[in-house]
């Protein structure tokens, strides 16, 4: 990976082969998994909790904790508010994470589609719409997600197509 270079105030926008990440440690490593692990993706990924409480599921003190979280903050990784810390983009990339959208289109057998539906509204694997045209339903997920919900969905019995569309750019 090139290494990366300080522009002006930040505003600027960066290629990915200008970032450069820190190693993480196995503490804060642990850390953004966890957070990412339970957080709602809906472009960023949320965590509703307490730094209080946080610092006893991680079994370290509050203050360990703030220390922990500072060069996360400082750095553009995650944000902190009263009761909750955000994942950002550039917090999911160090963790490994295609956050661009991935949308798969998927046609049904008439006679499955309730059956269907209710797998992947359990399988809690991002945003599912039911539409109308020539398919049923349009699934939005992480690009990380994109192998496992499409080979979740070659193994549905009455899944008749897939078409995936992966984001190049977001325009707005």
């Amino acid at each position: 990976m090139a290494r990366g270079r300080r522009k002006g105030d930040g505003s600027e926008a960066v290629g990915m082969d200008e970032l450069e990440f820190p190693r993480p440690t196995r503490t804060t490593y642990k850390l953004l998994e966890f957070l990412k692990n339970n957080a709602v993706g809906e472009y960023v990924y949320k965590v509703d909790i307490k730094q209080s409480d946080l610092a006893k599921m991680l079994n370290i003190t509050r203050q360990a904790l703030s220390v922990k979280l500072r060069p996360l903050i400082q750095g553009g990784y995650i944000r902190t508010g009263r009761g909750f810390i955000e994942i950002t983009e550039k917090g999911m990339m160090l963790l490994g994470y295609l956050t661009t959208p991935v949308f798969i289109l998927v046609s049904v057998e008439p006679s499955k589609r309730e059956e269907i539906y209710q797998k992947l509204v359990d399988l809690n694997i991002g945003r599912i719409h039911r539409v109308s045209g020539d398919v049923d339903l349009l699934i939005q997920v992480d690009g990380s997600r994109a192998a496992e919900v499409l080979n979740f969905l070659s193994k549905l019995a009455g899944v008749k197509e897939t078409k995936t569309y992966f984001t190049l750019e977001t325009l707005k």
